[in-house]
């Protein structure tokens, strides 16, 4: 009996020291996040996981740190995870999803998608990019519904994002109807007329073959015809263009005499296209050149090596250093010349004043024109002004017709025309065919400038 009294005691003893031990033995106590996982490519939230030190009747909290974890890449990690109180630590492993739960982005212009009417197949700018798995587009899914295109993508972790846009059908745009040839032409009478045709397009339709022409070309008559070109889309847009044709009766006296075409300033980015119309005529001119565009000097060669004249414009256009003084303008004059030479192995006597001859800009150095204009001539030099202008020096942009008006306009009974123009203006070299039509089919003919040409020299105002 007493030996049973005594186990019981002891018994009650170790209980009583259990509970004082858990009562009030300080420890660590740890709690953890229902969902132990950090985004892919962010920090590991500290609120994961919280612990304090101490015992049931007071616990203080505990600093808690993280061991390195990899958070590029999507998986399972055992990561050490610290607490730390005063000079308490204790050390637990515990498993870490390293996840991506953001949505992939797709982006698209507007809202809203125009296409015509009849489109069958319909194309539409998008991309997709994800934080993880980086562009996606060409996981993209396109379909097509009556009213509206939906894009959807899913990334390798299933997010996915979804953007609908609405299809517009319906076509506004007007068709395009483009000449063949110039748009105002000139033929002689009884000469015969063909029509150079035409092209049209259209954004949604196929136009080629419904243009409609109207109007007629009476050769036999003088007088200017209209030619109108018209054509409407399925969706009831429409444009027309017109061309002229200018019917011309040879006049007594007129076309006997020699047209000069000249050209300053080049060379530049139309001189090419230029060359491509006189060769197209078979019709040789006159280029007086400057040093402003180096990166065209192929265009010299070329219209040399094509048999047109290269005459000297000035190396800098700039005149207040040209008509600074003799020197200065001689030393301009040389620098071009000895350009030209390089590029065609000739060396050029023939000049143009910047300006021509009767400029008042050289005004700076009184004199100096009267005195320039003699030295050139006892230099062996020939200077050529112009008696017909095509006025694209004005300083306004005009269309091509009114140049080829102004110079065709000036052309009369008389023996050589000199015309000024400049092919740094695409515009006037657009003129040049019109021009070259006309003066062929009144008889003049064209020809390059030489030392042996007639001149003309204006009336010299310093």
């Amino acid at each position: 009996m007493k030996n049973k009294l005594w186990v019981i005691i002891v018994i009650l003893c170790f209980v009583l020291l259990a509970i004082g031990l858990f009562l009030f033995v300080n420890r660590f106590k740890f709690k953890f996040s229902d969902n132990m996982e950090v985004n892919v490519n962010e920090q590991i939230d500290k609120k994961l996981v919280t612990a304090c030190y101490g015992n049931i009747f007071k616990c203080n909290k505990a600093d808690i740190s993280f061991s390195k974890l990899n958070v590029k890449k999507i998986g399972k990690y055992k990561v050490n995870i610290t607490a730390t109180y005063k000079k308490h630590k204790k050390i637990i492993v515990k498993e870490i999803k390293v996840v991506d739960k953001v949505a992939p982005k797709i982006k698209v212009e507007g809202d809203t998608l125009t296409v015509c009417p009849n489109q069958k197949e319909i194309d539409i700018k998008y991309s997709a990019s994800d934080n993880y798995d980086g562009d996606i587009t060409k996981k993209v899914v396109k379909k097509v519904n009556k009213d509206n295109i939906e894009l959807s993508v899913s990334d390798s972790s299933k997010n996915s994002d979804v953007k609908k846009v609405s299809l517009k059908k319906e076509d506004t745009t007007q068709p395009e109807i483009t000449l063949n040839g110039q748009a105002e032409m000139s033929i002689l009478l009884n000469s015969g007329f063909t029509d150079p045709g035409y092209s049209a397009k259209d954004n949604c339709d196929d136009v080629s073959d419904k243009v409609k022409v109207e109007g007629s070309v009476d050769t036999s008559n003088v007088g200017t015809y209209t030619l109108t070109y018209s054509v409407s889309d399925e969706s009831g847009n429409s444009t027309s263009v017109t061309r002229k044709v200018n019917v011309y009766k040879k006049r007594e006296n007129y076309g006997t005499g020699v047209i000069y075409l000249t050209f300053d300033d080049g060379p530049s980015a139309y001189t090419s296209e230029l060359l491509d119309v006189l060769s197209k005529y078979n019709v040789k001119a006159t280029f007086f050149v400057t040093g402003r565009a180096p990166g065209y000097n192929y265009n010299i060669t070329r219209a040399y090596n094509e048999g047109h004249a290269i005459g000297l414009h000035t190396n800098t256009h700039n005149y207040n250093y040209v008509y600074s003084s003799i020197d200065a303008y001689f030393e301009d004059l040389n620098t071009i010349s000895n350009t030209v030479k390089n590029l065609t192995g000739v060396e050029s006597k023939l000049v143009r004043f910047p300006g021509g001859s009767s400029n008042t800009v050289s005004r700076i150095t009184p004199g100096i024109m009267t005195s320039l204009s003699g030295m050139l001539l006892n230099k062996g030099y020939q200077y050529f002004d112009w008696n017909v202008s095509s006025g694209d020096a004005s300083g306004s942009v005009k269309s091509s017709d009114v140049y080829a008006s102004n110079v065709i306009n000036s052309l009369g009974s008389g023996s050589y025309y000199i015309v000024l123009q400049h092919d740094t203006n695409a515009n006037s070299v657009r003129a040049v065919s019109r021009i070259i039509e006309y003066g062929q089919s009144h008889g003049y003919t064209f020809d390059k400038l030489s030392l042996s040409s007639p001149t003309v020299h204006h009336r010299i105002a310093n």
